[in-house]
């Protein structure tokens, strides 16, 4: 047995298909092309390929798609209608076919391998936004210790600390938010039901200030905003000058 088939699996994550390691050796220049090279150890090609960048006309706030006739505002309805409390929201790919089911594994199956590679990916997006604005604090949404205790491990931390870099570790601050409540599943609840459920969960940890600073929130999935609202929501509170939420996936 080779060395490479004991540190990588055999078949492919999704499909369980047979494995070729497929690692490009060409010049990285797009979102596609990071995660076909990211996910080279894990996946085949054909389920490689299937990964939607959301490149299509979004609203340059919360990544919603809007329609030609609302182009010139480049703000979907929801964002002209209603003041958000976060800036912008930044997202790898389209929560979607694999891309989708691979998240799936990594959140509620225990797929913890998948933290490496989402991590790298995260981290491609995060240098993004350091080109266009500096941070001062990285915060992963937190879990209730309730939740935690149940699945193990809070998913975003875990991407996190896949960062190497030194001077990107030290923005990462882990207990910046403190959850002060559980919450029901958001998995089924309608837009209204997700904003209801995620009233005054969360709260600074008084040990930290974010005054006047940029701020990056890191979670898996941004589906209708209703946690990065109210995380935003205390980050703005308390005198956080940007909010930036970055994610894996925009539904």
């Amino acid at each position: 047995m080779s060395l490479m088939s004991l540190i990588f699996p055999s078949v492919c994550l999704h499909c369980q298909e047979p494995l070729n390691h497929h690692d490009s050796k060409d010049a990285i220049t797009t979102d596609q092309k990071i995660y076909d090279r990211v996910m080279a150890p894990l996946l085949c090609r054909k389920c490689a390929q299937d990964f939607n960048q959301g490149n299509t006309l979004r609203c340059l706030r919360c990544g919603e798609l809007i329609s030609k006739q609302d182009a010139d505002k480049k703000k979907c309805h929801a964002c002209n209608k209603y003041q958000k409390t976060f800036d912008k929201v930044c997202f790898v790919g389209l929560y979607q076919g694999t891309y989708k089911q691979l998240i799936h594994l990594y959140k509620f199956k225990n797929k913890r391998q998948l933290a490496k590679p989402f991590g790298q990916l995260l981290k491609c997006k995060f240098e993004q936004i350091l080109d266009i604005h500096p941070v001062d604090k990285v915060v992963p949404v937190p879990l209730h210790i309730s939740r935690l205790r149940e699945r193990g491990y809070n998913q975003a931390l875990l991407m996190l600390w896949q960062w190497e870099k030194k001077s990107v570790q030290s923005k990462i601050v882990p207990k910046l938010l403190i959850r002060t409540r559980a919450t029901h599943s958001q998995t089924h609840l309608t837009r209204r039901q997700r904003l209801e459920n995620m009233i005054s969960v969360f709260q600074l940890n008084p040990k930290y200030s974010v005054t006047g600073q940029h701020i990056v929130l890191v979670d898996d999935v941004y589906t209708t905003g209703a946690t990065a609202h109210s995380c935003a929501q205390v980050l703005k509170k308390n005198g956080a000058n940007c909010v930036t939420v970055l994610t894996l996936a925009r539904a």
